[in-house]
């Protein structure tokens, strides 16, 4: 009898380096042994139900086609015995396995009709199982390495210093690298970038659709994105970073200083609107008057000694001097946009007093 209610019980939970031998017994039991062979027997069940005059109807693909799928995940799941380093081989070795089975299933399916019956249609029929078995075998090795590429961002984010405000108390200012580059200007750059690299994409699709159409629907999607998806980012990332430069933005008593290649004095109540994005590839921040607007993008702009491409967040006191102008906030998914709701009487000795920080 187990100690606790929990112990002997059978987990979902791949095994560890700090699992019990039973554990990982168990969990091989229910997750490599037991799928296997139910995906083995469903295809044989699957090419039973094929008879001479009979091609087995929906019961019989269907059961080819789980029978498939569990037999890929079986076989994904029999790697979480390996060592860290020989599973990425092995995973590796089964998706050029797929590949090469799946293009080669329609002249497998052609070959098999040639041998004397009753094995055409039934094996005919066990082959459709290749695909899901195939397909599964793919997706988690996107899945794997995706999952690489999300623990190695997040060690990287973890290690950059994020952006503080520095200065005096009651001037607080920071420093950035960023790009004058307004939203509407990258969302019109990346468009343009997707036409331009999607014409390309159509034309070489045309040119070579005999040999594309070999690849699983999967291939094509992993193919878009390494050749087209990746090389597209990195056209905006750089044309973005060749507009860096340097910018510091100060909140004074009673103005607001932007320290780009000139310096910018916005009085708080000439002020028409402030947007303020501290994360993401569109953090920024814009300072809009009557007679000026400025966008500095820093999400997608590399900084400098390793810091993270981000804003600190607005302290409370520089929220209530730019409510205290008039601007009225609002916050929606991460941008925080202050705007004045009634133009502001800027004419000299109106008698309201500038606010100030502190």
């Amino acid at each position: 009898m187990p100690d606790s209610p929990t112990e002997g019980a059978t987990t979902s939970r791949r095994p560890t380096e700090q699992s019990t031998p039973r554990a990982a017994h168990q969990w091989r039991v229910w997750f490599v042994v037991v799928p296997a062979l139910m995906g083995v027997v469903l295809c044989a069940a699957g090419a039973l139900l094929v008879t001479p005059t009979s091609d087995g109807g929906f019961s019989a693909y269907l059961c080819v086609i789980i029978g498939g799928w569990a037999v890929g995940f079986a076989l994904v799941n029999a790697l979480n015995a390996w060592p860290e380093r020989w599973q990425w081989g092995g995973h590796v070795a089964l998706a050029l396995g797929g590949i090469a089975l799946l293009a080669s299933t329609t002249p497998l399916i052609r070959t098999l009709g040639s041998l004397p019956e009753p094995w055409p249609r039934s094996l005919s029929v066990v082959a459709l199982g290749i695909p899901p078995a195939g397909g599964w075998v793919l997706i988690t090795l996107l899945g794997r390495i995706s999952g690489r590429f999300d623990r190695a961002a997040e060690r990287r984010a973890a290690a950059l210093a994020e952006p503080t405000w520095s200065g005096a108390d009651r001037r607080p200012e920071v420093t950035v690298n960023a790009a004058r580059f307004t939203t509407a200007a990258l969302t019109a750059l990346a468009v343009g970038a997707v036409v331009v690299v999607g014409a390309l994409s159509a034309v070489v699709v045309i040119v070579t659709e005999r040999w594309l159409l070999r690849l699983p629907p999967l291939m094509i999607v992993v193919a878009l994105g390494l050749f087209v998806g990746m090389p597209v980012y990195a056209a905006i990332w750089g044309v973005v970073n060749s507009r860096r430069l340097p910018v510091t933005l100060r909140w004074h008593t009673g103005a607001l200083v932007v320290d780009a290649e000139d310096r910018w004095t916005v009085p708080y109540p000439m002020i028409q609107s402030v947007i303020w994005r501290s994360q993401g590839d569109t953090a920024r921040f814009e300072v809009h008057t009557a007679t000026r607007s400025e966008t500095f993008l820093v999400g997608m702009v590399r900084q400098r000694n390793g810091r993270a491409s981000q804003l600190p967040p607005l302290m409370h006191r520089m929220r209530r001097v730019l409510e205290e102008s008039g601007l009225r906030p609002h916050e929606r998914r991460g941008t925080l946009r202050y705007t004045r709701s009634a133009p502001t009487n800027t004419v000299s000795g109106s008698g309201a007093p500038p606010p100030a920080l502190g």
